[in-house]
């Protein structure tokens, strides 16, 4: 388009009378196009509703992109406390803080909740084990380190400020779009954390007066999905290979993308299930405190049993 071109549709646009010479009889007469307008603005208007109709469809596969990534970065190098086996994390925090010494990740509990889980993601209940040192460190987490509730939702939120505020002011979205498309992508991830992690693991559902979740009904109908099933699956890879692969939860993509993925016919082999595993239900809320309350009746002392060997002897 000419520069004419343009700057008559931008006289179009604000209704500003043009000149035009007739070739009859050559005089300049002012033609309006104040009929013109409405169409010009439409059209203009139409084009900036389809810019903003495809920012807020990427907005969807980007904010998975960018919780995928936060997912996998807090749960490798702080959950699982690789921060501190990699000697260039520690370099860059010190230089970005001018601290002389990096801080020591210790997972927040995390690893004390692998220490727990069992490869058919039940919790030990055996009294060696609860008088345990890790043990005990999970005794204040109503969920034993399985939920997400509402001030780790909150953690999960400033966690995701630093990468996605400049990628979604980048597309164009005001302040408001942006602290509402963090919220809202934050929130459904602690819906599906807390409908799939603490059942799995045999702790309660967790209620809406402590955490975010799904009513029950709807909890029971998406974990018969085929999502739920695979990110079940690979949960439970996480578990069986000791927290090194695997480690994205709800939303799949960074493991393959740094390699750190591995499918369930390379896990399964080398999973030890305990006694009563293959008929075990994948969501059994309730079965941990179901267990310590059957233990404290009968006075149970046994351990765990792995390959008919307590879980302590077949470790060592």
């Amino acid at each position: 388009m000419s520069f004419a071109a343009t700057s008559t549709m931008g006289k179009a646009l604000v209704g500003v009378p043009m000149t035009t010479r007739t070739r009859s009889t050559g005089r300049v007469r002012a033609v309006s196009v104040g009929r013109r307008a409405p169409k010009v603005v439409a059209m203009a208007g139409a084009e900036t509703m389809g810019v903003i109709a495809t920012r807020w469809i990427l907005a969807a596969p980007t904010m998975y992109a960018l919780v995928s990534f936060n997912e996998y970065v807090t749960h490798r190098w702080y959950q699982h406390a690789e921060f501190n086996k990699t000697p260039w994390m520690k370099a860059l925090y010190c230089k970005v803080t001018g601290k002389a010494e990096a801080p020591r990740a210790d997972g927040g509990g995390h690893i004390e909740h692998h220490a727990e889980t069992l490869d058919d993601m039940s919790l030990k209940t055996d009294p060696k084990w609860l008088k345990s040192e890790p043990a005990k460190m999970l005794v204040n987490s109503e969920y034993r380190g399985t939920a997400f509730e509402y001030d780790v939702t909150g953690m999960m939120v400033v966690q995701m400020l630093p990468t996605c505020i400049p990628v979604l002011a980048l597309m164009g979205f005001s302040a408001a779009s942006v602290g509402g498309i963090i919220l809202a992508a934050t929130a459904l991830h602690a819906l599906v954390w807390n409908s799939l992690h603490p059942a799995m693991h045999g702790m309660e559902d967790i209620p809406l007066s402590k955490g975010l979740n799904f009513p029950l009904a709807m909890c029971n109908a998406l974990r018969k999905t085929p999502y739920y099933e695979w990110i079940y699956q690979n949960h439970v890879g996480h578990h069986v290979m000791s927290g090194r692969v695997n480690y994205n939860v709800c939303c799949p993509g960074f493991d393959h993308v740094l390699g750190t993925y591995v499918p369930k016919a390379v896990w399964s082999p080398k999973a030890r299930m305990p006694a009563g595993a293959a008929s075990r239900d994948p969501y059994p809320a309730g079965e941990y405190n179901r267990r310590l309350a059957e233990r404290a009746a009968s006075g149970g002392v046994a351990a765990e049993l792995v390959d008919g060997k307590e879980l302590e002897l077949a470790q060592a």
